[in-house]
Protein backbone atom coordinates (compact mmCIF):
# COMPACT_ATOMS: atom_id res chain seq x y z
CA UNK A 1 0.00 0.00 0.00
CA UNK A 2 2.76 2.45 0.81
CA UNK A 3 4.25 1.86 -2.63
CA UNK A 4 0.98 2.83 -4.29
CA UNK A 5 0.63 5.85 -2.03
CA UNK A 6 4.14 6.98 -2.94
CA UNK A 7 3.38 6.68 -6.67
CA UNK A 8 0.11 8.56 -6.15
CA UNK A 9 1.92 11.44 -4.37
CA UNK A 10 4.52 11.68 -7.14
CA UNK A 11 1.80 11.91 -9.78
CA UNK A 12 -0.01 14.68 -7.84
CA UNK A 13 3.05 16.97 -7.64
CA UNK A 14 2.74 19.98 -9.94
CA UNK A 15 6.39 21.18 -10.05
CA UNK A 16 6.38 24.21 -7.75
CA UNK A 17 10.20 24.54 -7.72
CA UNK A 18 10.59 25.24 -11.43
CA UNK A 19 8.40 28.40 -11.56
CA UNK A 20 10.04 29.71 -8.37
CA UNK A 21 13.52 29.14 -9.81
CA UNK A 22 12.60 30.88 -13.07
CA UNK A 23 11.06 33.79 -11.11
CA UNK A 24 14.21 34.18 -8.99
CA UNK A 25 16.46 34.05 -12.07
CA UNK A 26 14.40 36.77 -13.79
CA UNK A 27 14.45 39.01 -10.70
CA UNK A 28 18.22 38.57 -10.32
CA UNK A 29 18.76 39.38 -14.02
CA UNK A 30 16.68 42.57 -13.69
CA UNK A 31 18.65 43.61 -10.59
CA UNK A 32 21.95 42.97 -12.39
CA UNK A 33 20.81 44.99 -15.43
CA UNK A 34 19.79 47.87 -13.15
CA UNK A 35 23.14 47.79 -11.35
CA UNK A 36 25.04 47.88 -14.66
CA UNK A 37 22.91 50.81 -15.84
CA UNK A 38 23.60 52.77 -12.64
CA UNK A 39 27.32 52.03 -12.91
CA UNK A 40 27.46 53.23 -16.53
CA UNK A 41 25.66 56.48 -15.66
CA UNK A 42 28.07 57.05 -12.78
CA UNK A 43 31.09 56.54 -15.02
CA UNK A 44 29.67 58.91 -17.62
CA UNK A 45 29.17 61.53 -14.89
CA UNK A 46 32.77 61.23 -13.73
CA UNK A 47 34.01 61.49 -17.31
CA UNK A 48 31.91 64.62 -17.89
CA UNK A 49 33.20 66.16 -14.66
CA UNK A 50 36.83 65.58 -15.68
CA UNK A 51 36.17 67.09 -19.10
CA UNK A 52 34.45 70.08 -17.48
CA UNK A 53 37.45 70.67 -15.20
CA UNK A 54 39.81 70.50 -18.17
CA UNK A 55 37.68 73.05 -20.06
CA UNK A 56 37.73 75.37 -17.05
CA UNK A 57 41.51 75.19 -16.76
CA UNK A 58 41.96 75.80 -20.48
CA UNK A 59 39.81 78.94 -20.15
CA UNK A 60 41.86 79.95 -17.10
CA UNK A 61 45.11 79.41 -19.02
CA UNK A 62 43.80 81.56 -21.87
CA UNK A 63 42.98 84.39 -19.48
CA UNK A 64 46.44 84.11 -17.90
CA UNK A 65 47.99 84.27 -21.37
CA UNK A 66 46.19 87.54 -22.13
CA UNK A 67 47.11 88.93 -18.69
CA UNK A 68 50.78 88.18 -19.34
CA UNK A 69 50.55 90.25 -22.55
CA UNK A 70 48.76 93.06 -20.69
CA UNK A 71 51.26 93.23 -17.84
CA UNK A 72 54.63 92.02 -19.21
CA UNK A 73 57.37 91.28 -16.67
CA UNK A 74 59.91 93.45 -18.49
CA UNK A 75 57.70 96.53 -18.11
CA UNK A 76 56.82 96.79 -21.80
CA UNK A 77 53.66 98.31 -23.21
CA UNK A 78 50.33 96.62 -22.50
CA UNK A 79 48.91 94.69 -25.43
CA UNK A 80 45.17 94.08 -25.37
CA UNK A 81 44.72 92.01 -28.52
CA UNK A 82 41.16 91.95 -29.81
CA UNK A 83 40.82 88.19 -30.30
CA UNK A 84 43.27 85.33 -29.95
CA UNK A 85 43.22 81.60 -29.42
CA UNK A 86 45.39 78.81 -28.06
CA UNK A 87 45.45 75.10 -28.77
CA UNK A 88 46.94 73.00 -25.99
CA UNK A 89 49.18 69.99 -26.58
CA UNK A 90 50.26 69.46 -22.99
CA UNK A 91 49.35 66.51 -20.80
CA UNK A 92 46.04 67.17 -19.10
CA UNK A 93 44.80 69.68 -21.66
CA UNK A 94 45.01 67.56 -24.81
CA UNK A 95 42.16 68.27 -27.23
CA UNK A 96 41.47 71.58 -25.49
CA UNK A 97 41.41 75.10 -26.88
CA UNK A 98 40.97 78.58 -25.48
CA UNK A 99 39.50 81.56 -27.30
CA UNK A 100 40.17 84.90 -25.69
CA UNK A 101 39.03 88.47 -26.20
CA UNK A 102 40.22 91.63 -24.52
CA UNK A 103 38.54 95.03 -24.37
CA UNK A 104 39.79 98.17 -22.67
CA UNK A 105 37.88 101.07 -21.17
CA UNK A 106 39.47 104.28 -19.98
CA UNK A 107 37.80 106.21 -17.20
CA UNK A 108 39.61 109.36 -16.26
CA UNK A 109 43.28 108.45 -16.14
CA UNK A 110 42.75 104.75 -15.38
CA UNK A 111 42.46 101.96 -17.93
CA UNK A 112 40.32 98.93 -17.18
CA UNK A 113 40.59 95.66 -19.12
CA UNK A 114 37.94 92.99 -19.50
CA UNK A 115 39.24 89.61 -20.60
CA UNK A 116 36.81 86.90 -21.69
CA UNK A 117 38.17 83.41 -22.17
CA UNK A 118 36.28 80.37 -23.40
CA UNK A 119 37.77 76.92 -22.89
CA UNK A 120 36.59 74.05 -25.06
CA UNK A 121 37.57 70.41 -24.55
CA UNK A 122 36.35 67.44 -26.50
CA UNK A 123 36.80 63.71 -26.39
CA UNK A 124 34.93 61.33 -28.64
CA UNK A 125 31.41 62.66 -29.08
CA UNK A 126 31.41 64.85 -25.95
CA UNK A 127 32.37 68.53 -25.97
CA UNK A 128 32.43 70.74 -22.89
CA UNK A 129 32.68 74.53 -22.88
CA UNK A 130 33.48 76.77 -19.90
CA UNK A 131 33.79 80.55 -19.97
CA UNK A 132 35.41 82.90 -17.49
CA UNK A 133 35.76 86.66 -17.39
CA UNK A 134 38.56 88.56 -15.68
CA UNK A 135 38.73 92.29 -15.04
CA UNK A 136 42.04 94.05 -14.47
CA UNK A 137 43.13 97.63 -13.85
CA UNK A 138 46.38 99.13 -14.98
Amino acid sequence: MSSNLHKYNILRQKGFSLPVAIFIIIIMALLAAGAVNILNKGLAGVSQEVLSTRAFYSAESGAQHVLSALFPLNGGAANCAANSSLTFNTTGLNNCQASMSCTSTTIGSETFYTISSTGTCSTGDTTTVRQIQVMAKQ
